[in-house]
């Protein structure tokens, strides 16, 4: 399956170095498309494990991604950030593998409060947001705990927006633009899956 087709919402353009970068790359220069890779890969990692929930699948998942970005450079036009249309493709990815479990019967359910090691170092998986969420309320590693717990709980559409705005803090455009759908669909489905959220969580937080 080749990377789906993205349109990339009027909002802030990739740096000029990254320009260069995916501009050699187009032209057939992988140590370029290697840079983006190094640029980028704690946070597609990051975004995978809380999608997945399990680092092995995460690992993986990263690095289909970067391989169909590769693969799919030469659509990309730049108008827009590449994180965004790299992390398009991974949640794509991480769902079509979340379906597959699910008609498998196979539910991974990872702890998110012991760091995982990847290239760059530690990666701690936290929660973190300056909303007023109840994942931004979980600090402690019990409360994580149950945190990861209950995103596990959630629906596919419901754990992938809130993971990327209450966790990694992602802005509703580059939102809409990962989920293809209008800004005012994400703030209703985010409304929606933190009260999922607020009620897996009732009794624990």
């Amino acid at each position: 399956m080749s990377p789906p087709e993205v349109s990339h919402w009027a909002g802030e353009p990739q740096s000029s170095e990254e320009a260069d970068l995916i501009r050699r790359c187009q032209q057939g220069d992988q140590t370029a498309y290697e840079a983006l890779v190094v640029r980028y890969q704690r946070e597609v990692f990051a975004v995978a494990l809380r999608l997945l929930g399990d680092p092995e699948e995460a690992k993986d998942a990263a690095q289909e991604a970067f391989l169909r970005g590769y693969q799919a450079i030469g659509a990309f036009r730049g108008e827009a950030k590449f994180s965004t249309w790299l992390l398009t493709i991974l949640t794509n990815l991480c769902r079509n593998r979340r379906r597959w479990w699910a008609r498998r019967r196979r539910w991974v359910v990872a702890s998110l409060d012991e760091p995982q090691e990847t290239d760059e170092g530690s990666l701690t998986r936290e929660v973190a947001d300056p909303a007023p969420t109840p994942s931004a309320q979980a600090m402690s590693r019990e409360h994580m705990r149950h945190v990861a717990n209950a995103l596990e709980t959630l629906d596919q559409e419901s754990r992938t927006i809130v993971v990327l705005r209450d966790v990694q803090g992602l802005s509703y455009e580059e939102i809409a633009e990962i989920l293809q759908c209008r800004i005012g669909t994400v703030k209703s489905r985010l409304s929606r899956a933190r009260l999922k959220l607020r009620a897996a969580l009732n009794g624990v937080l």
